[in-house]
């Protein structure tokens, strides 16, 4: 009887953690971002490919909070696909992270992962100046508090407790 419940958990826990579903992209638009690392302020340009001719694609810039539009871009026939490749400017005020490059129409959506970094200084004329690393110990501050700490001693407690009643039975 245990055998057969400890199996039915492990095929349950199995399940559990299989992907819920797998989408491959067969016949789809397809997009490619150059470059992947840029600075805000920079530039990326955008080709687009597997598209009909006449495809009204609207681009935007996806991070964890908002949505940036960056523009349009119109699929034109290039040797029996449609396609596109246009130019746009990260604007400057974006904040460095992880976004998504999205191209999408009213049915079909093409995505590519790229970084923004902070914006880079232009060149100068000007002396640069470096941080040099002081030698001096980090302070760093691990400090909790008392509620949090007083959880941690409970749960272990209790998992302890309940360790010792399940040995027993």
């Amino acid at each position: 009887m245990k055998k057969q419940l400890l199996l039915i958990l492990i095929l349950l826990s199995a399940l559990a953690l299989m992907p819920a579903g797998l989408a491959l992209a067969h016949g789809g638009p397809e997009i490619v971002v150059e470059p992947t690392i840029v600075p805000a302020g920079g530039e990326i340009t955008i080709t687009g490919s597997e598209m009909e001719e006449g495809e009204l694609f609207l681009i935007t810039l996806e991070g964890m909070t908002d949505s940036i539009l960056l523009g349009e871009a119109d699929a034109v026939e290039e040797g029996g696909e449609g396609g596109f490749e246009v130019t746009f400017i990260v604007p400057l005020d974006t904040p460095p992270g992880a976004y998504t490059v999205r191209a999408a129409t009213d049915e079909e959506t093409a995505l590519v992962e790229i970084t923004i970094t902070p914006p880079t200084d232009e060149a100068s004329d000007e002396p640069v100046t470096i941080q040099e690393p002081s030698g001096e110990l980090h302070d760093l501050d691990r400090s909790k508090p008392v509620i949090q700490v007083i959880g941690v001693v409970i749960a272990a407690l209790v998992s302890l407790g309940l360790g010792f009643w399940l040995v027993r039975r």
